[in-house]
């Protein structure tokens, strides 16, 4: 699998560092990535301006089965 980076600022860095440890960013990132992509493929003219990330209330346990 191919392994993509991005560049981010050092005060994003400082503070995904500084999040307490039960907090698992590494699925975060999985599951908005993920729906990101199928955002993309269903309209790939959309720009970064076009996404707002929030959460819900509902518990996502499809990433617990990958590990």
């Amino acid at each position: 699998m191919a392994k993509y980076t991005a560049t981010i600022d050092e005060d994003t860095r400082q503070r995904i560092h500084a999040l307490p440890r039960r907090v698992h960013f590494s699925a975060f990132m999985r599951k908005a990535i993920t729906v990101f992509v199928e955002e993309l493929e269903k309209n790939p003219d959309l720009r970064p301006e076009n996404f707002i990330v929030t959460h819900t209330a509902r518990k996502d346990v499809s990433d617990k089965n990958r590990k």
